[in-house]
């Protein structure tokens, strides 16, 4: 008889229940390392951890309880050596008086170059060396997949940013690369954009006009609800207009959303995601405000 993934895992409070016939053994679905050592009980709860379908069931249920937030560490430097290493930390051992965390091998680990976090979403990273080399990394599992390399005329001219998030309606992942160049002439900006499909393995140009400067050249976008979130301008000037702008993962098309009222244009405007929520926080120099 064979048993679908919702007759074997029953969420039940903060535990899965799986059901076999009239027997039931529950277990819990809190830290991800933690259910991935049920991978060893057979050959056939391995499969059914490692299935796509889990992995849904995992990700529909973590958001309902609070012991799976981690802080990710990285660590650029050690005792005068150059290492570039991530630590996860779960926020809840941060009451503990001593905290050791693990490290975790990093797929991106150069002696050359600095592997930075540009994008997060649903547990996984998109990590960079370079413009060139880039992947999707899952740190709990340790399984990467590099994206095609997509070079950039003229990057010592151009403004690169990028972002990373589900398009729930596809089922896919998606990372979207924003190249910005701006003209001699006063205002002139031109923008080439490119939306890579995980399901697909490929990447892909967009036709449709982007007419906006993306502010903060080190913030990747702000993934909410199928969108990934920028601070904008609608004009290259001094000083500069502030406005949030989404470009939905679905169907490649932007949108302008209203914002609370800034305090002052001369700040900078950053972008987070709360509590299912955009959030946004202002800065001058080393001063925040949220």
């Amino acid at each position: 008889m064979h048993l679908s993934l919702e007759t074997l895992l029953v969420p039940h409070d903060n535990a899965l229940v799986v059901k076999s016939g009239r027997a039931l053994t529950v277990g819990y679905i809190g830290p991800i390392d933690c259910v991935l050592c049920f991978r060893c009980v057979s050959k056939s709860w391995c499969a059914l951890i490692d299935s796509p379908e889990f992995a849904k069931l995992h990700l529909k249920h973590s958001p309902k309880t609070n012991s799976n937030f981690w802080l990710l560490l990285r660590q650029t430097e050690y005792f005068g050596y150059k290492k570039r290493c991530f630590y996860p930390l779960n926020i809840d051992s941060l009451n503990s008086r001593v905290v050791t965390p693990r490290e975790l091998t990093n797929p991106l680990r150069s002696s050359e170059f600095d592997t930075k976090i540009i994008g997060s979403c649903n547990g996984l990273l998109l990590i960079s060396n370079t413009v060139d080399e880039i992947a999707i990394w899952n740190p709990s599992t340790g399984k990467y997949k590099k994206l095609p390399v997509l070079s950039v005329d003229r990057e010592e001219d151009g403004h690169i940013r990028f972002g990373f998030g589900y398009d729930v309606v596809n089922n896919d992942y998606k990372v979207v690369r924003i190249v910005q160049f701006v003209g001699t002439e006063k205002g002139s900006l031109c923008s080439d954009v490119r939306v890579y499909s995980l399901k697909s393995n490929s990447w892909k140009g967009i036709d449709k006009e982007f007419p906006y400067y993306v502010r903060n050249k080190e913030e990747p976008g702000a993934y909410l609800n199928g969108a990934l979130h920028w601070v904008v301008s609608s004009e290259i000037k001094i000083p500069l207009q502030q406005l949030i702008v989404a470009f939905d993962l679905e169907t490649d098309m932007c949108r302008i959303v209203p914002h609370p009222p800034y305090t002052n244009e001369r700040f900078s405007v950053k972008l987070e995601v709360l509590g299912g929520c955009l959030c946004t926080f202002h800065s001058f120099w080393d001063d925040f405000f949220l």
